[in-house]
């Protein structure tokens, strides 16, 4: 494993060679982080290789709400009619020169104790994803996400789940 470290977006941070393969995922990071920065619409953490700038994978975090009726049944029964907060993963790529190495994997783990964190002075009841594709869905829930009963691709997983310690195992 290489030795790589987490840490927030900065300036000095080189974007514009990442490629993870999916236009809209590259985009984000080329072309628009720095606008959501600004504006407070997510806070993006990249990974680099110590001592380095290069970015080698990312993810940003938002606040977010699931409406109730998105839940599933039995879930939904036990919470109040209103929308739910939730912390959005809104992306997680890694470069594909980096693939195969546990990266996405460690920058999942390192999102989800972020919202558990959070959650100890923040109401928010689960993690929320909304996959790009079918694979992205398949490596979401491999560590205990679930869809959600609006679409196939968007699900969520519960911080009490993220507690017991299922959604951070690798």
């Amino acid at each position: 494993m290489a030795d790589w470290q987490i840490e927030p977006l900065h300036s000095s941070h080189e974007r514009r060679q990442f490629c993870c393969g999916k236009a809209a995922l590259d985009h984000f990071l080329h072309a628009l982080v720095t606008q959501y920065e600004k504006r407070k619409l997510g806070r993006t953490y990249v990974v680099v290789e110590r001592g380095q700038r290069r970015i080698l994978g990312y993810y940003t975090l938002a606040s977010s709400a699931i409406p109730c009726h998105d839940l599933p049944a039995a879930l939904a029964k036990k919470l109040p009619r209103h929308a739910v907060p939730v912390a959005l993963l809104g992306r997680l790529a890694v470069d594909q020169g980096a693939k195969g190495q546990g990266l996405g994997r460690e920058l999942l783990r390192d999102a989800l104790n972020r919202c558990l964190e959070l959650s100890a002075s923040l109401g928010i009841f689960a993690v929320e994803v909304v996959a790009i594709d079918a694979e992205a869905k398949a490596f979401y829930q491999k560590f205990g996400f679930v869809p959600l009963v609006d679409d196939e691709l968007h699900l969520f997983l519960p911080i009490k789940t993220i507690q017991e310690g299922l959604g951070a195992k690798s």
